[in-house]
C-alpha cells in the first residue's frame, strides 16, 4: 500500500481520501525516470479521482437546488448568508447615460544591496455609456493617462516583506485618493469599479510593529472613510470587483448550513452518500461555482469582511466603527460562458434590511452583465480591464525612470549594486 497526499491506493488499484495531516511522503527524492514513468501518472489519476468527487457533489447540488432554502436562518446573526436561494438569474440593465469609474494601479519595486526604489502609478477611466456597447472615454488625472507616478526610496534596512506591504499601502493610498479627488472634480458619477476588495485587508496591519506601516495603515483606513462618505453624499455605488481569489468562504458557509439543515436517510440523502464534509474541502469559491453557475446567474450574498467586527470587539481600536459604521456583502457573478465568475463586493448602512441588501446585488449585477460579457473568454468589466491597461507599468517606462536617477548619483560618485542574483556572472 503506498500513501500520497489526501490519497491512499489499496492494492485493489482504487483510492480514498484520507486527512491531509496524516498523509504522507515515503520517496522524498525520485529520478526522472520515476517521475515519468510512474509518479507523474499516479500524481494525474489522483486529481482525476478528485475531479469525479468534485463533479458528484456539484451534481448533487443541482439535483437539491429547491432543498437548500435557507429562510429559517437568515435572521440568526451568526449566519451569514443573507439570502435564502443558493443561486439566481440576473438580467441586463439598459446602462445607456450611465457614467462608470474604474480605478488600478502598479507598482515596480527595484532592489539593490543598500536600497530599494519603488516605482508607482494609478488611472483613473471613466466611461460615459452612450449605448451599452458604445463609450465616451476620459481619463484622470491626465487626458492620455500615463502621467500619475510615484516614486520613493527606502533608506532605512528593512526587510524585504515590510518593503512589499509599505508600497501595497501607497499604491492602494493613490488610487482611493485618485478616486476621492475625482469624485470632487467630477459631477455625475454613477458607479465606481474598484479592481479588488472595498476594504483594504489584512486589517491586522493597525497593529504592526513597524510605527511607519501602522500609521500608513491608519492614514489609508480615512481616505477609505472618506470614499464611503463621497459616495453615500454623491448616490454613487461602490463596487469591489475581485478577478482571482483562492478565498473558500462561501463554499465553507454552505457546508455549515447543509449540516444545519440536518441531512439523513430522509432529508439531503444525496449529502450524506457524497460525504459532503470532506468533499467540499477541495473546492475554492472560485472553483465550485464555476461549475454550479450559468452565464448571467450569481450566488447568494454573505457577509464578509467580518475581522473588522473582530477589531471593533476588542475596543483597541476604538475609532473603528469610525471608519467601517458599514455592512459588506459579497456574492459571485458569471458574467460569460467560458470565465469563471467574479467575486463582487458591496456596502450597505448597518441599519438596513436584508432586502435592500438583495436589491442592491441584483442592481449592480444587472449594470456589470452588459459590460462584461464582449468576449465570452473574459468576463471583466471593460472599464476596469481599461484601467488596468493604463496602469499597468511598461519596461521602458521603469527603465527611463530609474536610468534618470542613477545618472544623478553617479554624477556624485554613487553607483548602486546589484544583488547577487541579479548579477551572476554565469
Amino acid at each position: 500500500m503506498k500513501v500520497y497526499d489526501k490519497f491512499i491506493e489499496s492494492e485493489k488499484g482504487d483510492f480514498k481520501i484520507v486527512p491531509q495531516d496524516k498523509a504522507i511522503i515515503k520517496n522524498p527524492g525520485l529520478t526522472k525516470e520515476q517521475l515519468l514513468l510512474k509518479d507523474l501518472k499516479t500524481i494525474a489519476k489522483e486529481y482525476l479521482e478528485i475531479e469525479k468527487l468534485k463533479k458528484s457533489f456539484v451534481d448533487v447540488i443541482l439535483k437539491n437546488l429547491d432543498n437548500l432554502d435557507f429562510t429559517k436562518f437568515i435572521d440568526f446573526p451568526r449566519f451569514y448568508i443573507k439570502e435564502t436561494f443558493l443561486k439566481k438569474k440576473g438580467s441586463s440593465a439598459n446602462i445607456r447615460g450611465l457614467n462608470v469609474v474604474s480605478v488600478d494601479g502598479s507598482s515596480v519595486t527595484k532592489k539593490f544591496m543598500n536600497v530599494d526604489f519603488s516605482f508607482l502609478k494609478a488611472i483613473a477611466v471613466k466611461y460615459y455609456f452612450k449605448k451599452n456597447h458604445a463609450a465616451k472615454i476620459v481619463y484622470y488625472p491626465d487626458l492620455s493617462g500615463f502621467n500619475n507616478y510615484y516614486v520613493q526610496g527606502n533608506f532605512f534596512n528593512r526587510d524585504e516583506s515590510a518593503v512589499e506591504t509599505k508600497v501595497s499601502i501607497d499604491m492602494t493610498f493613490m488610487e482611493i485618493n485618485l478616486l476621492n479627488r475625482l469624485i470632487k472634480k467630477s459631477s455625475g458619477i454613477d458607479v465606481i469599479i474598484i479592481d479588488g476588495s472595498i476594504v483594504i485587508m489584512p486589517i491586522n496591519l493597525l497593529f504592526s510593529k513597524d510605527p511607519e506601516i501602522s500609521r500608513k495603515y491608519d492614514k489609508l483606513l480615512k481616505e477609505y472613510h472618506k470614499l464611503y462618505l463621497n459616495c453615500k453624499e454623491n448616490g454613487i455605488l461602490l463596487i469591489g470587483s475581485i478577478k482571482d481569489t483562492r478565498t473558500s468562504a462561501l463554499t465553507h458557509l454552505l457546508r455549515d448550513t447543509i449540516q444545519l439543515l440536518k441531512p439523513s436517510y430522509s432529508n439531503l440523502t444525496d449529502f450524506i452518500t457524497t460525504n459532503y464534509r470532506n468533499v467540499i474541502e477541495f473546492f475554492s469559491d472560485i472553483d465550485l461555482f464555476n461549475r454550479v453557475l450559468k452565464k448571467s446567474e450569481r450566488t447568494c450574498i454573505f457577509n464578509c469582511k467580518r475581522e473588522i467586527d473582530k477589531i471593533r470587539d476588542t475596543g483597541i481600536k476604538k475609532e473603528i466603527p469610525y471608519y467601517f459604521p458599514l455592512s459588506f456583502y459579497a456574492f459571485y457573478l458569471k458574467t460569460t460562458r467560458y470565465d469563471t465568475p467574479c467575486r463582487i463586493e458591496f456596502f450597505m448602512e448597518e441599519k438596513h434590511s436584508f432586502n435592500k441588501a438583495s436589491e442592491r446585488a441584483d442592481l449592480i449585477s444587472s449594470i456589470l452583465l452588459p459590460i462584461s460579457s464582449l468576449n465570452e473568454h473574459y468576463g471583466l468589466p471593460i472599464p476596469q480591464i481599461e484601467a488596468h491597461k493604463r496602469a499597468v507599468f511598461k519596461s521602458k517606462e521603469v527603465d527611463l525612470l530609474l536610468n534618470n536617477l542613477t545618472r544623478t548619483l553617479n554624477m556624485h560618485g554613487i553607483s548602486l549594486l546589484e544583488k547577487r542574483r541579479n548579477r551572476r556572472p554565469f
